[in-house]
């Protein structure tokens, strides 16, 4: 049943979405965070999406395998059909420098006075953490409208 497979599409998605909204929320919790030193202070992580291309790696197996009939494949392409969706690449850091601030009482300023506050925007991260949500709340429609389809595509025996 291959049509079953396309539920991993939404699902996927939602899955990704979630981790960008937990990077999102980690990002605003650790926005007020300083540091002695640049490269010490808190950098704001970036979620990093990518199609995920398991039939395409399957497809390019199967064709270059000895024992390739065109026939043979075209008539059953839906048993190699494993349709996968979205998936997370990799979480990176904003390459965007930390902003010193002069605060000579801080405990944490170097020997100039200044201390070195995280790369993160609240305002962005909670526009991103909105756009996450809304993003993941789609999937789920997706996925609730592919659950009534094949629901209703079973009763049609009946």
């Amino acid at each position: 049943m291959a049509f079953l497979s396309s539920l991993n599409i939404p699902l996927s998605g939602m899955t990704a979405q979630r981790l960008r909204f937990d990077i999102a929320s980690q990002n605003i919790a650790l926005a007020n965070t300083y540091a002695t030193r640049p490269e010490d202070a808190y950098k704001r992580q970036m979620v990093v999406f990518a199609e995920d291309k398991s039939f395409n790696k399957l497809l390019a197996r199967k064709i270059t395998s000895d024992d390739f009939d065109p026939l043979q494949f075209t008539n059953n392409v839906y048993d190699y059909i494993d349709l996968k969706g979205v998936q997370v690449v990799r979480v990176v850091d904003d390459p965007t420098p930390p902003e010193p601030v002069y605060s000579p009482n801080n405990p944490l300023a170097d020997e100039y006075g200044y201390v070195y506050e995280s790369n993160v925007d609240k305002a962005i991260e909670e526009m991103d953490a909105m756009e996450a949500q809304r993003a993941f709340e789609v999937n789920k429609s997706v996925f609730e409208a592919m659950q009534g389809i094949i629901q209703a595509s079973l009763n049609i025996g009946k």
